[in-house]
């Protein structure tokens, strides 16, 4: 597309150069092209029902058989050649470089012959008649001469869709002003959708989440259907080839719907918040993807009806599913509903235009790739908060299953999973690793004296003290009931027996305060380094041994277990 941008600039500056010569030596009575108040000439269409031979529709012989049709705007039946006469209701000046404009040139084959031409100008969008000396907006053929009052052109159409054209005469100017303004939207439209998708994939690359990839695969399927109907495929000699072809557009849209079939049931969780929904839109999945496998290889007389009542029905299931995630307060569903429904109301009108319910607008050219891209935009902007909030979740999840409410330690999986690392990661770099293993004495007698609620501010007290006598990287955690591991790092024997014995005096130094009373408290400690080749499990049965140890010597107190010497008490 960037080329035929190119393309056009180029032509634009060569050939206002010849018109600007054109006006330096037009007569003097001629008014130059004003933009500001410009009114193209007024012309008569008449349309011929039937395709006889080109000779003798020029020799006038079927000029009876013409209709008159009011307005400025031609058609034809798909796949039927259809003659048109447009005939000048008042000189047309050659100092302007008039063009004779088609808009919507889209899979259209359009041969003109002029006053006195014996052989025609035949100009495609796609094809050997391409004219890359224009944009894609509409097919131009030049007017050197000018026209008078009176004068008729005759036009033999044959097209792939129904949609009409207008047909207008306007000065070369005008025609490169709307080129010019025709590519800037163009590609300022199709490069946003090429950053979104690259974006979105990118995403999906870093985070392994899939709904960035249904939303990338989308936007890349519109942007093909896009360039494919739009004409920019046309400088891309291969895709020159199979874009006209109708099929192309059936197989690029239906995969498209599929596409973005696949991303909704994804952002809203379909399979678990609306189940039934879900399996409708996987039965219109199978319904698309039938009509895909078949399109690749001929299509049907209602192909495209077919397409299009699926594709309404998925809008249909779209805003309802939309509209119920909304009542239950889904915060992805405002952004579904922001960013798809300018896009569906417009998918709506252009369905309806396609299959002639209602007239096609003209702004719809430019509304629905501009929907496109801000839909884009918006959808990605609404999977991001949706996987950021999808992770703060799994945070505070994996938070409540790492730490203990109570006491704030980690919890017995997560400190046993810890340690296991830590010994892999110790047994490998041989450095050093000790635990401590600890337990508050008489810990029964005091919740059946005082009650658990006075039991669980021990336990809260207790940890906060001895947690605050720990390096940063030490890890701390709640074993089970008031038992609780500490795991050191690069640390022996005789400095984790001095760090438990921190840890004792840090309770038993002082008695806790609970509810205006003094309870004394106590604890035991068992000490043990880590042995070549020992497992997780035979270091904390040594700990749970000296443990025991520190309990049956009298507790409050600290029993270190090397191999030494196998208890070794440390009051």
């Amino acid at each position: 597309m960037w080329v035929v941008a190119a393309i056009a600039s180029a032509q634009a500056v060569s050939l206002s150069s010849v018109a600007q010569s054109a006006a330096q030596t037009a007569p003097t009575g001629h008014l130059p092209y004003d933009p500001s108040g410009y009114r193209p000439p007024s012309l008569s269409l008449a349309r011929l029902g039937q395709d006889p031979v080109p000779a003798r529709v020029l020799a006038g012989e079927f000029d009876s058989r013409f209709e008159a049709v009011s307005g400025h705007e031609i058609w034809a039946p798909k796949r039927q050649p259809v003659w048109w006469r447009v005939t000048l209701n008042e000189d047309v000046a050659a100092v302007d470089s008039p063009q004779l404009t088609i808009n919507r040139p889209y899979r259209r084959e359009i041969e003109l012959w002029r006053p006195g031409d014996d052989v025609p100008l035949r100009r495609s969008i796609y094809g050997p008649d391409t004219d890359f000396n224009h944009s894609t907006r509409m097919i131009v053929f030049p007017l050197p001469q000018g026209l008078r009052k009176g004068d008729s052109l005759y036009l033999r159409v044959l097209a792939t869709d129904v949609l009409p054209s207008d047909v207008l005469i306007q000065p070369l100017a005008k025609v490169q002003r709307e080129d010019m303004l025709h590519v800037g939207l163009r590609s300022v439209v199709l490069t946003a959708m090429g950053v979104v998708a690259v974006l979105a994939f990118g995403f999906w690359a870093g985070l392994r989440e899939r709904g960035y990839a249904y939303l990338g695969l989308t936007l890349v399927l519109q942007i093909l259907t896009l360039t494919a109907d739009g004409g920019e495929m046309r400088v891309i000699p291969w895709l020159n080839q199979i874009a006209p072809d109708s099929r192309t557009n059936i197989v690029l849209n239906t995969a498209a719907v599929l596409a973005s079939i696949r991303f909704l049931v994804f952002f809203l969780g379909l399979r678990t918040t609306q189940p039934k929904v879900a399996q409708i839109l996987d039965w219109l999945s199978v319904s698309l993807g039938g009509l895909l496998l078949v399109s690749l290889f001929r299509t049907w007389k209602y192909s495209a009806l077919y397409g299009n009542l699926n594709l309404l029905m998925v809008i249909a299931l779209v805003l309802y599913c939309a509209a119920v995630a909304v009542w239950r307060r889904q915060r992805e569903a405002y952004f579904l509903l922001l960013a798809w429904l300018p896009l569906m109301s417009l998918l709506v009108a252009l369905v309806g235009a396609h299959h002639q319910w209602w007239p096609e607008y003209h702004w719809l050219e430019y509304a629905f790739p501009v929907g496109l891209a801000f839909g884009g935009l918006g959808l990605l902007l609404g999977l991001t908060s949706k996987l950021q909030q999808l992770r703060r979740d799994r945070d505070t999840a994996n938070r409540l299953a790492t730490y203990d409410s109570l006491t704030g330690a980690m919890t017995r999986a997560a400190i046993s999973q810890s340690l296991r690392q830590a010994v892999e990661s110790a047994q490998r770099s041989r450095r050093p690793l000790s635990v401590v293993f600890f337990d508050i004495d008489h810990f029964k007698r005091i919740n059946d004296e005082h009650g658990h609620r006075v039991g669980d501010e021990t336990l809260r007290i207790v940890s906060l003290r001895t947690r605050n006598r720990l390096r940063a990287y030490d890890l701390f955690g709640r074993y089970g009931g008031d038992e609780v591991l500490v795991v050191l790092a690069d640390t022996f024997l005789r400095d984790a027996v001095r760090v438990a014995e921190h840890l004792r005096e840090s309770v038993s130094g002082s008695p806790l305060s609970i509810d205006g009373r003094l309870l004394p408290v106590s604890l035991s400690l068992g000490v043990a380094e880590l042995l070549p080749g020992e497992t997780p499990e035979q270091l904390l049965e040594r700990a749970d041994a000296a443990l025991y140890a520190s309990k049956s010597a009298g507790r409050d107190r600290v029993t270190g277990h090397s191999p030494d010497t196998v208890r070794e008490v440390v009051t």
